[in-house]
């Protein structure tokens, strides 16, 4: 697949630069009482609704006029123990890149304070047993510092394809959050993994603890099972996710073919493949907000692909949301905040 051109590129930093300006909520004629969260949170599936919802403080449902989406309104910390992030958290009435980009406009319509618009859920990952270093395993967590991948918006040509055009990045600030977060793991601190403790007193998240090991199982092309390499070598920890920074791939494709998953890494460097982020990503930039992803992994997109993973997964990826909010300066002035009580 041929790159894009220097000019292109140019053209396309220029708009991304663009997509990151930050909207400020009303300042005159707004209900005093109407919501005014600055983020919001989307997920596509059940599972990763109530894993995000779990994780959420001071929670109520909301509906807003003339949208069909229900709304759960609630709060997370920020880095000042006074403040915290007011957010909304819808999930999408289907899958798929279109109901992604309906639900994002849907959402930053009803609440123009939103800055940041966050797709949290799950996705297939990108094996790699010969280049530990770049393996993805389940229940690890992808995050999409370098962006998205709209991999089928090509243009088809006599030599092959060629991408229409690149991506708006994904929001600075919390590019920036997740390398905060990449610093303190370093330093040996992993602070989502005390989401992932799924106790009995959280009866909300009953089967959402993590799957054996005995589970995690890679096949090639043949079916044939491959052996994970080393987690000394991969960089894996036992019995916890590891955090992959960098591409996600995105289109309308349930993906469940080796081939093509493992085509699709040589050619864009993908870690891992879903089918929102397209969406979201375009909506955001159109809607003049910024956007993110994270993504927690379910499966490796092949034949063998089934639902084991899939809960724990989720909170895997909600865990790290909420953790990449609390590296997050609370919003300036038109954005949203509020003192917590004591």
């Amino acid at each position: 697949m041929q790159s894009i051109g220097r000019q292109s590129a140019a053209v396309i930093r220029h708009l991304g630069s663009l997509a990151i300006r930050t909207r400020r909520a009303p300042e005159s004629g707004a209900v005093p009482d109407t919501p005014r969260p600055a983020i919001g949170l989307v997920t596509a599936l059940p599972e990763e609704f109530v894993a995000m919802r779990s994780l959420l403080e001071s929670v109520a449902s909301h509906y807003a006029v003339d949208d069909p989406a229900q709304y759960t309104l609630g709060t997370l910390p920020s880095t000042d123990d006074q403040l915290h992030h007011h957010v909304a958290l819808t999930m999408l009435g289907d899958t798929a890149t279109n109901a992604a980009s309906n639900g994002c406009a849907n959402m930053v319509r009803s609440f123009p304070s939103i800055n940041v618009v966050v797709m949290v859920g799950i996705a297939a990952g990108v094996p790699a047993v010969n280049r530990p270093e770049r393996h993805v395993r389940l229940g690890d967590i992808v995050v999409a510092t370098e962006g998205v991948v709209d991999y089928d918006h090509v243009h088809a040509l006599p030599g092959g394809t060629e991408l229409r055009r690149g991506f708006p990045m994904p929001s600075a600030r919390l590019t920036r959050c997740a390398t905060i977060l990449k610093t303190e793991e370093l330093s040996g601190a992993h602070p989502w993994e005390q989401w992932l403790d799924v106790t009995a007193t959280r009866t909300e998240l009953t089967g959402y603890a993590r799957p054996p090991d005995s589970t995690d199982v890679v096949h090639d092309s043949s079916g044939y099972r491959l052996d994970h390499p080393r987690r000394s070598r991969s960089g894996h920890r036992k019995g916890w996710p590891k955090v992959h920074l960098g591409l996600i791939g995105s289109a309308d494709r349930s993906l469940r073919d080796v081939l093509v998953r493992d085509r699709l890494a040589s050619e864009h460097r993908v870690l891992a493949i879903e089918m929102e982020g397209a969406g979201i990503g375009s909506s955001g930039f159109l809607n003049e907000v910024q956007w993110f992803m994270v993504r927690g992994i379910s499966d490796y997109g092949d034949a063998h692909r089934n639902d084991t993973w899939r809960r724990y997964a989720s909170l895997a990826a909600a865990a790290y949301v909420r953790s990449l909010l609390a590296v997050l300066t609370p919003m300036g002035q038109g954005d949203v905040v509020e003192t917590k009580s004591r």
